[in-house]
């Protein structure tokens, strides 16, 4: 290996890797159970920064001049606890140890007391790792995507191996400026971030309190109201007595629903709280994953000088690097030449990922029975970009013809460069302004994807409808259908009143669920897989042992396994919609509510639970994208320029 570290390099990694990598981790994935608030100041946050860059540049200098490997293999001791977390982790944004030899590793397992497992790293070739040599060690980059988590058949009963494939993402820069200017706005943040983590400390210790007094309490009340219930209670009290317990239920009811509206008035300020730390927490990796991708092209550009120091490098078979002239105006013609070339290569590049996820799009919309059609022609698009390719490299040749600097020709294809540099750019813009921070392709992968996870939607929704629809006309039978002396009982016991409330609210969820089943769903909407998910585990555990419906509660769960295997699922946030959609999360409401409330109220938590009150903003993005014609103006404009 060829990179040398200095003393002052080879002591920060050692304290790094000593003192300093718990720490940093904690500041990166924040974790509330252990933040200690006290770490949170201005000048912490700026000094893990400079921590973070530094660790990443040597590790990035590392990369770039060991040879490439297609995968490199990895070994931690880990405990069960520590996979149950990667499970539920889309991303891995901390910097992990490894060994390199897998029977050390399996000597660190003697280290860990709870349950004990071993973790085969696979790394993607794109991902940045840091030696530790003497100790067998390495230092894996963090902002890696979890492919795949799964035990593997080495595992026996005394030790579990699990295989864990790790990718690099997709890291993009801002201009320094605007990079400065937000590193001083989330250092500057600090100080409310360490205010919020003590106040959501403290409310969790104070509500420990008040949980338990509302258990007491509530245990308290049915003490009371048993007692009340009792057959001789009436006889076996005096009419003070009872004024008494009477007085003593309204106090401990008046206690409990002032204990209660505390909780939910704390519940709702650490909500606030954490959104603020969590969306800090998210600049903060942002930030560092711009840092990140600011270092590698430094690096990749450092590598490309290098590599290009000799004479005669071949980019293609019996083509060499062009060598400039000497002469001013021709290098300037050819540079801009080169520059158009760099960015068809580039659109190319583009088109064909964007290809390759239209074909991955439609192998799950196929898998799932759902309707996805790509939006944008991107095969069109290839061919025009193809063409373009061949015209501008064709312009570059030309070029290489020219020996007069004055001549007509080379002015012509001057001006022709400039021309088609400002087309070539203005592809770059994103059409509907889904985000200021996003290219053209970029916005059309936004596009395609939310196109694949509408359908999808569409046809979860069009399953629970008919399953629903069925269930209801059922109901609507059952109440119809009652014997005649039902019916007469019905008015002295008051059970006609009811019947009569369960078909009024029958037919608002018939009416509700048969127009949301006639809307199409637009494609301007932010749809979520996990809501998708967290709806289709609300329908299977509603319905899972009516047998009228065991069709469609198949058809869902074989719906939920497939998007399983083909998006990144975090079970946690999976619960949090349904404990929010089911209303687990609310206070329980103190007041004595009728049978005919309940029913309607059961109603307006139907509808709202599946999204069948929900109404659509019908204005849509421009789509399918005008790329292709784009493309296809500027080739016309190289055609007619007559230049070739």
């Amino acid at each position: 290996m060829d990179v040398k570290l200095t003393k002052e390099e080879q002591t920060l990694i050692a304290n790094f890797k000593n003192e300093k990598l718990n720490h940093v981790n904690q500041w990166l994935s924040l974790d509330l159970e252990r933040a200690n608030p006290a770490e949170y100041t201005e000048q912490n946050v700026r000094d893990n920064f400079e921590l973070v860059r530094k660790i990443n540049e040597i590790m990035l200098r590392f990369f770039h001049h060991e040879p490439k490997k297609e995968k490199q293999i990895f070994y931690k001791a880990a405990s069960i606890a520590e996979i149950d977390k990667l499970k539920n982790t889309a991303e891995i944004n901390q910097f992990l140890l490894a060994r390199l030899d897998q029977a050390k590793a399996e000597e660190d397992l003697v280290g860990i007391l709870n349950r004990p497992a071993l973790l085969q790293i696979e790394l993607a070739e794109d991902i940045p790792v840091l030696p530790i040599q003497e100790e067998l060690l390495v230092m894996i980059s963090p902002f890696t995507k979890v492919d795949l988590l799964e035990e593997t058949q080495e595992s026996k009963e005394d030790k579990k191996v699990y295989q864990l494939v790790l990718s690099g993402q997709e890291m993009k820069h801002l201009e320094q400026s605007d990079e400065k200017e937000w590193c001083d706005t989330i250092c500057k943040s600090t100080n409310a971030v360490f205010e919020k983590l003590k106040e959501c400390l403290d409310m969790d210790e104070e509500n420990a309190s008040n949980y338990e007094n509302i258990r007491k309490l509530e245990q308290l009340l049915a003490k009371h109201n048993f007692a009340m219930e009792q057959e001789n209670y009436e006889a076996d009290t005096t009419e003070e007595e009872r004024q008494s317990d009477l007085d003593n239920i309204a106090r401990i009811q008046s206690e409990l629903t002032s204990l209660k509206e505390m909780v939910a008035k704390s519940f709702n300020d650490k909500l606030k709280n954490m959104q603020f730390i969590t969306d800090w927490k998210n600049d903060v990796l942002a930030y560092l994953r711009s840092e990140f991708a600011e270092l590698a092209q430094q690096s990749e550009k450092e590598e490309l000088v290098s590599e290009n120091s000799a004479e005669e490098i071949e980019k293609e078979p019996g083509k060499k690097v062009y060598q400039p002239t000497g002469n001013e105006k021709i290098d300037e013609v050819k540079a801009d030449c080169l520059e158009n070339i760099a960015v068809v290569n580039t659109l190319l590049k583009n088109i064909k990922e964007l290809i390759a996820k239209q074909q991955n799009h439609a192998r799950i919309a196929e898998a799932l029975d759902s309707n996805y059609k790509a939006l944008n022609n991107a095969f069109e698009m290839k061919n025009f970009a193809e063409e373009l390719d061949n015209l501008v490299k064709a312009i570059s040749d030309k070029v290489d013809l020219i020996t007069d600097e004055k001549s007509e020709e080379l002015e012509k294809i001057s001006k022709v460069n400039l021309q088609v540099s400002i087309l070539l750019n203005y592809l770059n813009n994103a059409k509907s302004a889904v985000s200021k921070k996003i290219n053209r392709f970029d916005e059309m992968n936004i596009i395609e994807e939310n196109e694949l996870k509408k359908e999808i939607a569409e046809t979860i929704k069009n399953i629970r409808c008919e399953a629903e629809l069925k269930k209801l006309n059922d109901d609507l039978d059952i109440i119809e259908d009652k014997s005649n002396l039902k019916k007469f009982l019905g008015k002295f016991t008051g059970r006609d009143k009811l019947d009569k409330t369960m078909l009024d609210q029958i037919k608002v969820r018939q009416t509700a669920i048969r127009k949301n089943f006639r809307n199409k769903m637009p494609l301007a909407y932010n749809y979520s897989i996990h809501e998708l998910i967290a709806e289709i585990e609300m329908f299977i555990k509603e319905n899972k042992d009516d047998e009228l419906v065991l069709e469609d509660v198949s058809l869902l769960r074989k719906i939920k396994d497939t998007l399983k295997k083909n998006f990144v699922i975090l079970d946690s946030k999976v619960i949090s919609i349904m404990d929010q959609k089911t209303g687990k999360n609310l206070p329980l409401a103190s007041k004595k509510v009728s049978k005919k409330e309940l029913i309607e109220m059961d109603t307006y938590r139907f509808l709202n639970r599946y999204g069948y009150d929900k109404s659509y903003d019908k204005k849509e993005p421009d789509y399918p994208d005008t790329m292709a014609s784009e493309i296809k103006r500027i080739i016309d404009y190289i055609k007619s320029s007559d230049i070739l």
